[in-house]
């Protein structure tokens, strides 16, 4: 599968915005360089549609026009986005990757997450993953079923299973996450745990999960808040990610009248999650 690559003239300041409304569009990969903003999406991805909002939301913040676009090679994407993923604290955990190399002692005491990121998001260098991450010593519980809603990588069900969850469902629509999540919960020996699944949520029947874990963006977390507070046990966790601290009324409302109560929230930078419980 062919790769977009666009460069983008983005003042530092503003590329998580400009993530937030790229994510709209397909693309799932970014990398930062000073002002300038690269972003990745499947070649098939980049329609009209895309490309003219693309250039709408850069005209709206009066910046230039598209620097450039080029297709590459499916390989060459990986092992170029491969080659940025460093080791990362994130207590209580340490997210990295096999091939980087770590100061042990440094890092004694927090729990390691060995993720290989390949396509799928979730790497512990974005916001709202490490916002999600630092919620979850308050939200598992021991023996804990927990649903990872757009699981990516499969961090966050990974982070839940070493925090003592008993078992995790992971399901994403990228069909690149089945590979990717699978390998990485066998990598930290969490396989016989977890499962993945490819799909929407019509591809989990099951109710009666104890936490569920959502980082998406706004649109498709309100759409799908109903259907994940239905899996979800009475008095059961859910966990909010992918958002912008200028949806959080939005959300606090939705998630309200979707029978949650406030457990914690928290933001960095931009970005802003939420956890709540549902009514027993």
């Amino acid at each position: 599968m062919t790769t977009l690559e666009l460069t983008l003239p983005v003042p530092e300041p503003l590329h998580d915005l400009c993530v937030a409304a790229l994510t709209a569009w397909g693309f799932d990969g970014f990398a930062e360089d000073g002002d300038v903003l690269r972003a990745y999406a499947p070649q098939d991805a980049w329609t009209d549609a895309a490309r003219a909002g693309v250039g709408a939301w850069l005209v709206a913040h009066e910046l230039g026009p598209i620097a450039a676009e080029r297709s590459i090679p499916h390989a060459n994407w990986n092992a170029d986005y491969e080659a940025t993923i460093r080791p990362i604290a994130v207590p209580p955990f340490l997210v990295r990757p096999s091939w980087a190399a770590f100061d042990a002692h440094a890092h004694a005491g927090l729990i390691d997450l060995v993720v290989e990121p390949k396509m799928s998001f979730g790497t512990g260098y974005h916001e709202s993953t490490r916002l999600v991450l630092r919620l979850l010593p308050r939200l598992v519980r021991a023996g804990d079923a927990v649903l990872d809603a757009g699981c990516g990588t499969g961090i966050l069900a990974l982070a839940a299973l070493k925090l003592g969850a008993a078992r995790a469902v992971a399901f994403d629509i990228d069909e690149w996450a089945d590979e990717n999540a699978a390998e990485n919960f066998a990598r930290n020996g969490v396989a016989d745990r977890a499962e993945v699944r490819i799909g929407g949520i019509e591809t989990v029947p099951e109710t009666g999960f104890d936490l569920v874990l959502a980082n998406i963006h706004r649109e498709v977390l309100l759409e799908l808040l109903p259907d994940l507070a239905a899996r979800l046990r009475p008095g059961g966790r859910l966990a909010l990610a992918g958002l912008l601290t200028s949806d959080a009324a939005t959300m606090r409302a939705a998630a309200g009248d979707a029978g949650f109560t406030r457990i914690d929230e928290a933001t960095e930078n931009a970005w802003w999650a939420w956890a709540g419980e549902k009514a027993a």
